[in-house]
C-alpha cells in the first residue's frame, strides 16, 4: 500500500469514527462539558436567596434560673449549622420576636442586625444564608457570580495560548484537577473573600479546559467529521445542565452539592495516564515521533493495519494553522485545509479590519450578537430559580431546550440560510422573553398561568442558544484568515463581559420584576434587526484577505 503523506488521509484511512477517536470523544467532552457546566449553573443554586429572613440580633430569651440571656447566633441562624423552615413568631420560651418591618436594623433602634434567621421554600442552603449575604451585602450574591464569569474570562484568554504553548492534554487535565481542587476548598470555606477568590479560580480553570477540550476533539477528527463532532459536543453541555439538576435536588445544602460536582475532577489523575496528545499539536511542534506512536495505537484500536512502509506525516501538513479557536473551542474548518498565504499574513492585521467598512460592518454586528446571545442565555438560566413553579423543575426544563437546539440549527441553516435563521430566533427569543416578563402568575378569574410563563420561558431558552450557535458559524467566516483567531479572541472578551453583566441586570428584579427579561428581550429583538446588516450567508467562502 502506498504511503500516506497528510493527517486528514491518515485519519480517513483509520476509520472517521473509529474505536479510538470515539472513545477519546466521549471521554474528554463529558468531563470538559460537564464538570464546567456543573459549576457554571451550579450558582443558579448556590447563590439562590431565600424566601425571606428575619433580624435575631438581641433576642432574648429566659435562661436557668429566671435570669434572661441573649440567644445566641448558633441557637437562632447558626454559623455552621443555621436554623431554617417557618419560624412560628415565637421563641422557645414564649417571648415575642418583636422585629420591625426593616430586618437590617435592630427593632427600636439604629444599630445594624448582626444575626437573621433564614426561610427557604425547598429547606437548602446557600451562600447567602451561610455567609449573611443581606441588607448592606445583599449584592455580594451576584457580585460572586460576576467574580466567577470574570474567571472564565481570564481562563479563555489565557489558557488558550497555554495550550498552543504546552500541549492540549496537559492544559485540559492539570486544569480540570486543579478545578476539583477548588471547588471541594471552597466548600468548607466560611467567610466571603476566601469564597469569591476560589469562585474566580473555579471559573478560571472551568473555562480553560472547557475551552481546550473542544480543540482536542475538533483535532481527533477529519474536517468532513467537524460539524457533526462540533453539535454533539455542545449537545453534551446540554447533558451536564440537565444531570446538574438530580445533584442540586438530592443535596440541598450547597456545600454538600459543591462537594458533589468537584470530587469528580479528580478524575483527571488516571486520566493522564489513558488520554494522549493531539496528533496535530504534536506535528505543528514537530514531535513526529509521538504523534507516529499515537497513531500507530490508534490502528491497533481500530484493528486497521498501518499502511506499507508506516504513516509518513510531516510538520509541514499542520503549519501555519492547527485549528481556529473562539472562547468555546469552536473551530474553524476551512482554516485547516486552506492555503497558507505568507505575504497575506505579513501584511493584514486586526487594525485593517477596522478600515474596511464592509468588515468593520460585520464584526460590530457580529461582536453585539455574541454579547447579547451570551448575556440573555446566562441570564436566562440564573432567572430559572425566580419562575413561577418549582425551580428544579424549571431549571431541568430549561436545561432540556438545549438538547433540540442543535438539531433545530441544522435543518433550519439547510432550509432558509445562516442570517434568516439567526435573525428569526433572535426574534422569537427577544418576544418570549417580554411577554414572560409581563404575565402574571394567575388571571383576574384565578386562571393559573404557571405552564405559560414555564412554556414561553422554554422557547425564550431554545431561540437563544440557537442564535448563540449560528453565531459562533458567522464568526467563522466573517474574519479573514490572517486575523481570524485574534478577530474571536476580542469577541469572546466581549462575550464574557455581557455574561458578567447577567446577574445585575437580575438584581433588577428586586426593583421591579419585569425589568430583566425585558432587557434581554429587548436586547434580542435590537439583534434580530441588525443580523440583516451582516454581508454573508450560508455556502459562501470564508473571507480571505481584509478588504
Amino acid at each position: 500500500m502506498a504511503n500516506i503523506n497528510f493527517l486528514d488521509e491518515t485519519l480517513n484511512y483509520l476509520g472517521r469514527y473509529g474505536r479510538y477517536q470515539v472513545t477519546c470523544a466521549l471521554i474528554i467532552m463529558t468531563v470538559g462539558n460537564w464538570f464546567p457546566a456543573w459549576h457554571l449553573m451550579g450558582i443558579i443554586f448556590t447563590a439562590d436567596r431565600p424566601v425571606d429572613y428575619r433580624c435575631t440580633t438581641g433576642l432574648e430569651s429566659s435562661g436557668p434560673g429566671g435570669n434572661n440571656s441573649i440567644i445566641s447566633k448558633q441557637g437562632i441562624v447558626g454559623t455552621v449549622a443555621p436554623t431554617y423552615g417557618l419560624w412560628s413568631g415565637e421563641n422557645a420560651t414564649g417571648n415575642s420576636l418583636n422585629l420591625t418591618d426593616d430586618e437590617c436594623t435592630v427593632d427600636r433602634t439604629d444599630d445594624p442586625c448582626t444575626e437573621w434567621q433564614y426561610r427557604t421554600q425547598y429547606g437548602e442552603t446557600t451562600i447567602v444564608t451561610d455567609l449573611n449575604l443581606v441588607c448592606e451585602r445583599s449584592l455580594l450574591p451576584e457580585t460572586a457570580q460576576s467574580v466567577f464569569l470574570v474567571g472564565m474570562l481570564v481562563g479563555s484568554l489565557l489558557f488558550g495560548f497555554l495550550s498552543d504553548t504546552f500541549g492540549r492534554k496537559r492544559v485540559l487535565l492539570s486544569a480540570c484537577l486543579a478545578h476539583g481542587v477548588c471547588g471541594i476548598v471552597a466548600a468548607f470555606v466560611w467567610n466571603y473573600p476566601g469564597f469569591v477568590t476560589l469562585w474566580f479560580l473555579i471559573g478560571m480553570f472551568s473555562q480553560a479546559y472547557n475551552q481546550v477540550q473542544f480543540v482536542i476533539v475538533m483535532e481527533l477528527f477529519p474536517p468532513e467529521c467537524r460539524t457533526l463532532m462540533g453539535s454533539l459536543n455542545n449537545m453534551f453541555w446540554g447533558l451536564g445542565v440537565i444531570t446538574l439538576t438530580p445533584i442540586a435536588y438530592l443535596l440541598k445544602d450547597w456545600r454538600h452539592m459543591q462537594l458533589a460536582i468537584s470530587v469528580p475532577c479528580l478524575v483527571a489523575i488516571p486520566l493522564w495516564f489513558v488520554l494522549d496528545d493531539s496528533v496535530r499539536w504534536l506535528l505543528a511542534k514537530g514531535r513526529q515521533d509521538e504523534a507516529l506512536q499515537i497513531l500507530n495505537k490508534m490502528a491497533r484500536w481500530n484493528r486497521t493495519a498501518p499502511p506499507t512502509g508506516g504513516f509518513v506525516l510531516s510538520q509541514e501538513d499542520e503549519q501555519g494553522v492547527v485549528l481556529d479557536k473562539d472562547r468555546d473551542g469552536e473551530t474553524s474548518e476551512v482554516a485547516a485545509s486552506q492555503p497558507t498565504e505568507p505575504e497575506e499574513k505579513k501584511s493584514c492585521t486586526y487594525f485593517d479590519v477596522l478600515k474596511s467598512r464592509r468588515l468593520l460592518l460585520n464584526t460590530i454586528v457580529i461582536y453585539f450578537c455574541w454579547f447579547v446571545s451570551m448575556m440573555t442565555y446566562y441570564g436566562a438560566s440564573l432567572n430559572s430559580s425566580h419562575l413561577a413553579g418549582n425551580k428544579y423543575a424549571n431549571f431541568f426544563f430549561l436545561g432540556l431546550a438545549e438538547i433540540p437546539a442543535f438539531f433545530i440549527i441544522h435543518f433550519a441553516m439547510t432550509w432558509w440560510g445562516r442570517r434568516p435563521s439567526m435573525g428569526l430566533f433572535f426574534l422569537i427569543s427577544g418576544l418570549a422573553s417580554i411577554v414572560t416578563a409581563f404575565l402574571p402568575k394567575q388571571t383576574d378569574a384565578g386562571a393559573d398561568l404557571t405552564v405559560a410563563i414555564v412554556v414561553m420561558a422554554i422557547l425564550a431558552k431554545l431561540c437563544i442558544t440557537c442564535a448563540f450557535s449560528i453565531n459562533l458559524i458567522f464568526c467563522s467566516e466573517i474574519f479573514p484568515t490572517p486575523v481570524r483567531s485574534i478577530g474571536f479572541g476580542i469577541g469572546a472578551v466581549i462575550a464574557n463581559i455581557g455574561t458578567v453583566i447577567a446577574p445585575f441586570v437580575l438584581y433588577l428584579g428586586d426593583f421591579a420584576s419585569f425589568l430583566p427579561l425585558t432587557i434581554f428581550g429587548g436586547l434580542s429583538l435590537a439583534a434580530s434587526v441588525l443580523v440583516p446588516r451582516l454581508a454573508r450567508d450560508q455556502g459562501q467562502t470564508p473571507a480571505r484577505n481584509c478588504r
